[in-house]
């Protein structure tokens, strides 16, 4: 369970409340929770899925949590003292409640959480980790360049992809394509443009896709909260709302034919790269080994890119990717 289904989970109160006290060892250095002890077992808390303020005034002190049995949790610190100025330290932890497994759910609610629609999106989000938006698109962008360059259902030879951003749609992308920056048949700029150039491995003409702006209606909303949780000052509520919104982005994005979420046009076919054996050579200044083809030579001797941006005698220093 990620924190999206997990988030859901309360939203649908698929929940077991425990609203109990429990003691806690927390680590001051990483802010945050690293055991606690519940029906006299101790539990090691594998992972951190969100952080909440119960009190918009206060430090954050309430979190997801997942144990070291897998099982989530929502723990938070209690405090006796009502004033914001007060003491840190003056109160109790509570466990408030437990987030119900798949095992403890019929069908319905776990697909419900999950809001997996079909098995090719299944794939795609188990890969990611979760679904969210820009995965979404990603698929879209597939679907719809596969829908209009292949040929009997099929695209002959492969395709090329050129996307310029590193947002979750490259997983959509690699997972749906079979291309990876491995194989060299996915180049990546990060211009942070939902902008994707596919292009047939067989010759012929390609496509580009640019996502026309999507209005959701809850702009704002959006903006105000994502800074929220970005700045950590959401409380639970505003986390919930926050993915109420992705989860209703999400049903949107999946009801689009990509005809309304793409401006199209055709393409000259890319130059192809072709996968080739690796070659490293030894770098002159640190000795380690480098690819062939990201060594720099300078002055007759070879440096990996950190080594030759700290030449001192080959003028100012050069960012290089």
């Amino acid at each position: 369970m990620n924190a999206a289904e997990a988030l859901r989970s309360i939203q649908y109160d698929l929940m077991e409340y425990i609203q109990e006290k429990v003691n806690v060892d927390f680590d001051n250095f990483l802010q945050m929770p690293v055991t606690f002890t519940y029906r006299r077992k101790r539990h090691g808390i594998r992972e951190i899925l969100a952080r909440f303020r119960t009190q918009s005034k206060r430090h954050i002190n309430g979190y997801l949590i997942r144990a070291d049995d897998n099982e989530v949790y929502f723990l938070y610190f209690h405090f006796l003292d009502s004033n914001p100025k007060g003491p840190l330290n003056i109160g109790s932890w509570v466990l408030s409640f437990r987030v119900l497994d798949d095992r403890e759910l019929m069908s319905l609610y776990r697909e419900e959480r999950k809001m997996l629609l079909n098995m090719t999106l299944k794939t795609v989000a188990d890969f990611h980790g979760h679904l969210c938006p820009e995965l979404v698109i990603g698929c879209k962008a597939c679907e719809y360049a596969q829908k209009v360059l292949s040929e009997n259902g099929k695209l002959e030879g492969g395709i090329s992809v050129v996307a310029e951003n590193c947002t979750s749609a490259l997983d959509a992308i690699q997972v749906l394509l079979g291309v990876t920056l491995g194989n060299q048949r996915l180049r990546v700029f990060d211009f942070g443009k939902h902008n994707y150039t596919f292009s047939p491995r067989n010759g012929r003409n390609g496509l580009r896709l640019s996502m026309k702006k999507q209005y959701y209606g809850d702009e704002d909303e959006y903006r105000a909260l994502e800074e929220k949780i970005t700045k950590d000052r959401a409380s639970l509520d505003n986390v919930l709302h926050f993915q109420g919104l992705l989860d209703s982005r999400v049903k949107r994005l999946l009801a689009s034919p990509p005809e309304d979420l793409f401006n199209v046009e055709n393409v000259r076919p890319m130059q192809q790269t072709t996968e080739i054996p690796t070659i490293y050579l030894s770098c002159w200044g640190c000795g380690q080994q480098v690819l062939s083809s990201r060594a720099i030579e300078f002055k007759g001797k070879m440096y990996c890119i950190p080594c030759f941006q700290g030449l001192d005698d080959h003028g100012p220093r050069q960012n290089l990717h």
